[in-house]
């Protein structure tokens, strides 16, 4: 049967295949762990996102626990942000998989979908508290599918 690839060729391939998936840790994340509040109290289940600014750098996500404790995560398993100026989103509410199955955010757009909030990840190991207050202004409900305009039900 004939081949198409050479094994240089495959060997080659798989040598460049494994250096873009990378066989241990990224360089360019840094470790970022800290706590959420809300008007002095802590911030059970939210999202926090890091989005890097003006580099071509993927967000890192991390979740709240019932003490508003969150750690980054690149990746399922891989930890970290990414170096540089971060732009930072925390929001509780999301619109749900149905109609109805939302939850309603509580914190303000302010620190979601017109975020204010810029941290800078620098190597090693970094914490950034979030103190949110309630009176900052206007929640905004995250989008209902059934809230569509010009939607017909």
């Amino acid at each position: 049967m004939p081949s198409y690839f050479s094994r240089p060729t495959c060997a080659g391939f798989l040598i460049g295949l494994a250096s873009l998936v990378g066989c241990g840790g990224n360089n360019d994340l840094a470790s970022v762990t800290g706590q959420v509040t809300l008007d002095g109290k802590p911030v059970p289940e939210a999202f926090v996102k890091f989005i890097p600014k003006g580099s071509s750098g993927a967000p890192s996500f991390g979740k709240t626990d019932a003490s508003g404790n969150y750690v980054m995560m690149f990746s399922d398993t891989e930890k970290g942000a990414w170096i540089g100026e971060n732009s930072v989103t925390i929001n509780t509410g999301h619109s749900g998989l149905a109609p109805g199955m939302g939850v309603p955010e509580t914190i303000p757009a302010k620190y979601n979908s017109q975020t204010t909030l810029v941290e800078t990840v620098k190597s090693g190991s970094n914490t950034f508290d979030f103190k949110l207050d309630s009176k900052a202004g206007k929640v905004v409900q995250p989008l209902d599918p059934d809230a569509v305009p010009g939607k017909k039900k």
